[in-house]
């Protein structure tokens, strides 16, 4: 799930799908149990999951979105090792997300009222089309993905996705700012993200050539 190619670049840094996307697993079954023995089972635990999952969910993306700008402002083994590894960041994050819309529909199934209630068409309209986004994303995030949609094709999906998702957690972490200080840290996060690829965009539209 990146918006600059296929094929991840060529480098000497080890690859670890298996440390990202398991460590995100093994991250959300703590979350949850965490939650419960907080709460115990019950409403107060899932909106605790609910919460969790968002979190690491846009910690994820920010990462993903951002990663080839970081190394090209500032070039470090992290850096290369985000780089080498964006792939499964991107999975890592569907993961994560994937758990928040489960832990949602957990949630209007086992406790609707006042949850169901305070849903909206356009909360409804605009997050489908972000996990439809997502979904299309993970699904295409091989090589073999790349080669049979075609270069521009894949790009389109994922530069489009990648920045419709940015737009859905920006708007629904604004929305939130006057009652959490999680959702000012989160937001500012986000625009920082955003900076840094306009950043990387305007430097590259300037080069000659």
């Amino acid at each position: 799930m990146n918006s600059r190619g296929g094929s991840e670049p060529k480098s000497r840094v080890v690859r670890r799908p298996a440390l990202l996307i398991g460590g995100t697993a093994v991250a959300l079954l703590l979350l949850a149990l965490l939650a419960v023995c907080e709460h115990g089972f019950g409403e107060a635990a899932l909106r605790s999951i609910v919460r969790g999952t968002a979190r690491v969910a846009v910690t994820l993306f920010s990462l993903t979105f951002a990663t080839s700008s970081l190394h090209a402002v500032r070039r470090s083994h992290a850096t290369k090792w985000l780089l080498a590894n964006r792939r499964y960041l991107g999975l890592s994050f569907a993961l994560a997300h994937t758990d928040h819309l489960l832990s949602l529909l957990a949630l209007g199934v086992c406790f609707p009222d006042p949850f169901v209630d305070d849903l909206d068409s356009a909360t409804l309209i605009g997050g489908g089309i972000a996990y439809a986004f997502l979904f299309a994303m993970a699904a295409t995030s091989t090589n073999a993905a790349f080669r049979m949609l075609g270069a521009g094709r894949w790009r389109a999906l994922h530069t489009v996705g990648s920045y419709y998702i940015w737009l859905i957690f920006a708007f629904s972490y604004l929305s939130l700012v006057s009652e959490s200080a999680g959702a000012v840290a989160f937001t500012v996060i986000l625009v920082i993200a955003l900076l840094l690829r306009l950043a990387r965009l305007f430097h590259e539209s300037r080069k000659p050539g």
